[in-house]
């Protein structure tokens, strides 16, 4: 049987241990998120092949301005003239291309965003729960507000990563 490893901060780890321990433990909760993005059908799995070295070496002569321009473009993604170069030139040849640093940085804040609220909404929805038993003293409305609100933080990270992923594209994408 395989054995994968991670170091997560303190405070995550203790999370996630309050969230393991209804699971059955860290390892069995670990197995079954795993199996789970496995199962879903509409994700692609794909095994990537090894990086290929780059080897090949090709020469563009241009025009001053042009390379302003390449440089000033270059520079508003937080790319070198390299990167955004190749960057365009895999968007067109293989359909992808992958995001710049700046919006790497918030689809990953908006991950553990998103992350942190489903801890949290599911805190709520375990008190939802415990509320609705007769000798419960948990106020209902206030646990629905709580879910409520959970709720809408989630859509507007969803809209976040949406706008970062979508920006990306757009931007690669040329008329053909």
């Amino acid at each position: 049987m395989a054995f994968f490893g991670l170091r997560l901060p303190d405070d995550l780890a203790a999370r996630f241990d309050a969230m393991a321990a209804s699971h059955g433990g860290r390892s069995a909760l670990l197995r079954g998120l795993v199996d789970q993005a496995l199962r879903r059908p509409d994700d692609e799995v794909t095994v990537p092949s090894p990086r290929e070295r780059t080897t090949a070496r090709v020469e563009v002569r241009l025009t001053a301005t042009d390379v302003e321009r390449l440089d000033a473009a270059a520079d508003e993604r937080g790319l070198k003239r390299t990167e955004w170069i190749v960057a365009l030139l895999r968007r067109r040849l293989y359909g992808k291309a992958p995001p710049p640093r700046a919006d790497r940085l918030a689809i990953s804040q908006s991950w553990r965003e998103l992350n942190r609220i489903g801890i949290n909404l599911n805190q709520a929805v375990h008190a939802l729960n415990a509320a609705t038993m007769v000798d419960s003293r948990l106020d209902l409305v206030r646990e629905a507000a709580r879910v409520a609100s959970f709720n809408t933080e989630v859509q507007g990270q969803l809209r976040a990563l949406g706008k970062a992923l979508a920006g990306d594209t757009s931007y690669w994408d040329t008329p053909s």
